[in-house]
């Protein structure tokens, strides 16, 4: 019975999450200007326009991506000295670098917002394409400097010592046996902040200040026209990149670890 139960509750949990998500798509094979449901006139029509032939939806999904891997891949770079130097000093100053690098992913997005655009418009960057980059590259910094922290606690230390006794300077043991390591743990924390970067729109909303738009913003500012159909392929876009990707991290990185489970005890 107690089985039985536990089935029909994650049924009815399945249903409740994925049928939003057949609704959006379906939406999206509106053949009018105008969301529907069911879809009336069902066509791909809107998928083309959003990927290959709207200009206005092409530009931001490019925007979109360059800000994505941009800000990322500079999230991952800044992460990873502040990781590595709170793995081997566990110093109180690389203690307080590192809580400061994450105290803006915990701020509300609001707060943190407005507070760029005192300080871009301060600089004159107000609406860049670099700045809403930094910002993100900032926003999200404590995304990989956790799986950074996290795969640098897993690391045996006898390894080091075991090279440090055989002659290996710490620039070679870096490299022959921590990076090494740590490869899944980087490209974890690049993908975790990639997704989130591509779904965000607070921060992005204040700091581009109509200089360039990203599919978020681009939505929001369709709103004015009424709910679309190329809305909802935009939305379609969002969920397939995040499943895509955190898939890829399940299968090719240790997620039960990246969640903070203890693997160290299982069998």
């Amino acid at each position: 019975m107690g089985k039985l139960l536990a089935r029909a509750f994650m049924g009815i949990a399945a249903l409740w999450i994925t049928f939003p998500i057949l609704v959006v798509c379906l939406a999206a094979l509106n053949g009018g200007r105008t969301m529907f449901f069911p879809p009336e006139d069902p066509t791909f029509t809107r998928f083309a326009e959003f990927f290959l032939t709207e200009e206005i939806w092409v530009r931001s999904l490019r925007t979109s991506f360059i800000v994505a891997f941009s800000s990322a891949a500079l999230a991952v770079l800044a992460a990873w000295p502040i990781a590595y130097t709170l793995w081997r000093r566990n110093s109180r100053a690389s203690k307080l670098i590192a809580a400061l690098a994450s105290m803006p992913f915990a701020l509300p997005p609001i707060v943190f917002g407005v507070g760029l655009v005192f300080f871009w418009g301060y600089l004159g960057a107000l609406g860049d394409l670099w700045s809403g980059i930094l910002s993100h590259a900032i926003l999200f910094l404590a995304l990989p400097l956790t799986t950074l922290s996290i795969g640098l606690q897993s690391i045996d230390r006898s390894h080091l010592d075991a090279a440090a006794t055989m002659g290996a300077s710490e620039a070679t043991a870096f490299r022959t046996i921590i990076l090494p390591q740590m490869m899944p743990f980087t490209a974890s924390g690049f993908f975790f902040a990639l997704v989130l970067s591509f779904n965000e729109f607070i921060v992005i909303f204040f700091v581009s200040a109509s200089g360039y738009s990203t599919v978020t913003v681009q939505i929001f500012n369709s709103l004015r026209n009424g709910f679309t159909p190329t809305m909802a392929v935009g939305a379609i876009t969002f969920l397939t990149i995040s499943a895509l990707v955190f898939s890829l991290i399940a299968r090719f990185g240790n997620l039960p670890q990246l969640l903070g489970a203890d693997t160290s005890k299982s069998s």
